[in-house]
């Protein structure tokens, strides 16, 4: 059980903060303190309504650390009066602690004389978000802030990047592939300030055990960043992939680089038995990615595996697909940042 005596109230907000955009939320703003009228955080949804087309949810958040006393009707009354100028699609309270059965019977007696839905999620469902994110246990419980400047936003950069491509299990905690020190190196010549994410300071081993203190992490990198960037290098990045599938839910500019040593030419047949059962097999791509809850990408990935028998090349044309604006493109290690510097600087231009 977390002691919620020991973070403040601005670092509750940022706490909540951090686990909102780990949920697939973006364009978060924090707007906590006096005069919020409601909002201590703002922020949008993506939600799928047909193939091809999606919801964008307005969410308004709050954040209330209750230590000594307790959610009351008349607070809760009071704060949805607030968000009712807003004319938000949902309302969510965060409290640290459980709702009183009063409340509740009266928020279901009311909620449907509100023109937005109404979530409050207490103390249960905080402490299962830290359980799944020990490092955010770490960072603001225990103060161990070691690796915070690895995971956090600088307001100040032109360019935020989630640079994907390394399987978690070959990842090295704490360092990062050759690749990703080169291109990070190579953008310090250009005008703009350029941020990076890697997600090798986290990876996920496989075990089957939901190891949130990464996994969570690298979604909250990715709804934070403005491109996705990502170097397949071999045909067992299929991990790397459905990462790429998660981060396009949250609406991101995407650039894929391939590597020439992995590219293989479809066989005619194949292609027209692609072509044949090509509805039913996006369809089911459709569902799994975009309206089934992943807490790990390996359990997406391996859903999708069973899919089709070249699920690695069906996977990156069903990209192009879903997102024409995607940007993919063949390279070799020789020239690979090299393409990877020519995009970033046309993006930023």
């Amino acid at each position: 059980m977390a002691d919620w005596n020991k973070i403040s109230y601005e670092e509750f907000e940022q706490l909540c903060y951090e686990i909102i955009s780990s949920e697939g939320f973006y364009n978060i703003t924090r707007l906590g303190g006096t005069g919020d009228r409601g909002r201590d955080l703002i922020a949008e949804k993506l939600s799928p309504l047909l193939h091809g087309s999606n919801e964008v949810q307005r969410w308004i958040i709050q954040c209330k650390r209750y230590t000594t006393t307790k959610l009351t009707i008349e607070d809760l009354a009071a704060e949805l009066n607030k968000v009712r100028m807003h004319k938000p699609d949902y309302y969510l309270l965060l409290i640290t602690n459980a709702l009183n059965p009063n409340l509740y019977d009266w928020l279901q007696q009311v909620k449907t004389e509100y023109s937005f839905k109404i979530h409050i999620f207490g103390v249960d469902w905080l402490e299962n978000q830290l359980q799944k994110s020990p490092l955010l246990y770490k960072r603001f419980f225990e103060k161990n802030d070691t690796y915070s400047h690895l995971f956090r936003v600088n307001p100040n950069t032109d360019l935020q990047i989630y640079t994907a491509g390394k399987m978690p299990t070959e990842a090295i905690r704490n360092s990062i592939t050759w690749w990703r020190k080169e291109l990070q190196n190579e953008t310090k010549m250009l005008q703009k300030k350029i941020g990076f994410y890697h997600p090798e300071f986290a990876g996920c081993d496989h075990t089957g055990i939901y190891l949130s203190e990464t996994v969570q992490t690298d979604f909250g990198m990715i709804s934070q960043s403005d491109l996705v960037i990502a170097y397949l290098e071999n045909r067992e990045q299929f991990g790397t992939i459905t990462e790429i599938m998660i981060a396009y839910s949250m609406n991101k500019q995407l650039a894929i680089f391939i590597d020439e040593d992995i590219k293989t030419e479809i066989k005619s047949n194949e292609y027209d038995e692609i072509t044949e059962v090509n509805m039913d097999y996006y369809g089911e791509v459709y569902e799994k990615v975009f309206e089934t809850n992943h807490i790990c990408p390996c359990d997406l990935m391996n859903e999708l595996k069973p899919i089709h028998m070249n699920n690695y090349w069906f996977m990156i044309e069903f990209l192009r697909l879903r997102q024409p604006n995607a940007h993919i493109q063949m390279t070799t290690k020789n020239s690979v940042i090299k393409d990877m510097y020519k995009y970033i600087e046309q993006t930023i231009k």
